[in-house]
């Protein structure tokens, strides 16, 4: 089965239109990115050892019947049973390649709180370091000019994780969703998300790219620069909008308190 995950930011489009129709954002479905960490949001650790075990955390989904930023969310209080999973490339020897999903952790999510264990990676279950930079960092992979804009060192495998919901409702079908870190914050003239990744490396590296930017289109991804230590690591992901189009995109070794978000996802 392959898996397809929508765009993290979920309902971007749509909170991208309130910036046009809402005169004053409120914050209380908040990721504010500011280096000094000063801003108010309380900071996890980053670097999470070998093994990953997530207890109590609320689970919430999205609202649509909404105009204001701090009503996009409601709170879960129902129960699922949560596969991680990860993919994985295989080679057949003769240079062909595919790509499959495999199950590395479980969990669940009851009354609407979530608990998940992933424990120490396999070699199997890890990509090399160059599926690594394109499956996770692909925005930086290439420069305007298309060549190769970004650097490991040293060299080591890694991936990252999915936690995916599958299960039975009335009529039989197997419905998907998919469950991520996810936070907002906004003016009137601004919108920014963010997105929480889980990624394992088996040792201690640096990624690092320069920026990639688009004048014409009027985007820019901001240089890469990310610790990582070996075992578990996060990685905020941050997206900025702007009411005159122009648009810009960040990674940073962080772990802000945002919010567990359940999404629907399809499969085939």
């Amino acid at each position: 089965m392959k898996i397809f995950i929508r765009n993290p930011l979920f309902f971007f489009m749509t909170a991208i239109a309130l910036l046009f129709t809402v005169t004053c954002v409120e914050e209380t479905y908040i990721l504010n990115n500011n280096n000094n960490n000063d801003d108010g949001i309380t900071y996890g650790p980053v670097n999470l050892g070998d093994k990953l075990n997530v207890a109590g955390e609320q689970v919430w989904m999205p609202n649509y019947n909404t105009g204001k930023v701090s009503q996009m969310l409601l709170k879960f209080e129902g129960d699922r049973t949560v596969d991680i999973i990860v993919e994985v490339v295989e080679d057949d020897g003769e240079g062909n390649l595919s790509s499959s999903v495999e199950s590395v952790g479980s969990g669940k999510i009851e009354k609407g709180i979530l608990s998940f264990k992933v424990e120490a990676m396999d070699d199997s279950n890890l990509l090399d370091s160059d599926d690594l930079l394109l499956h996770c960092f692909n925005e930086w992979y290439y420069d305007e000019e298309n060549i190769k804009n970004i650097a490991m060192t040293p060299n080591v495998k890694g991936n990252i994780i999915t936690l995916v919901s599958l299960y039975k409702d009335d009529s039989g079908t197997i419905p998907a969703e998919g469950i991520i870190r996810e936070g907002f914050s906004g003016t009137n003239d601004s919108l920014t998300g963010g997105y929480i990744y889980y990624i394992y490396v088996k040792k201690k590296c640096r990624i690092t790219a320069g920026e990639v930017k688009n004048d014409g289109l009027k985007y820019k991804f901001n240089e890469l620069n990310l610790s990582l230590e070996a075992g578990w690591n996060t990685i905020l992901k941050s997206e900025k909008y702007t009411t005159t189009g122009d648009s810009s995109y960040s990674m940073e070794v962080k772990n802000p308190s945002i919010k567990w978000v359940m999404q629907k996802i399809k499969s085939n």
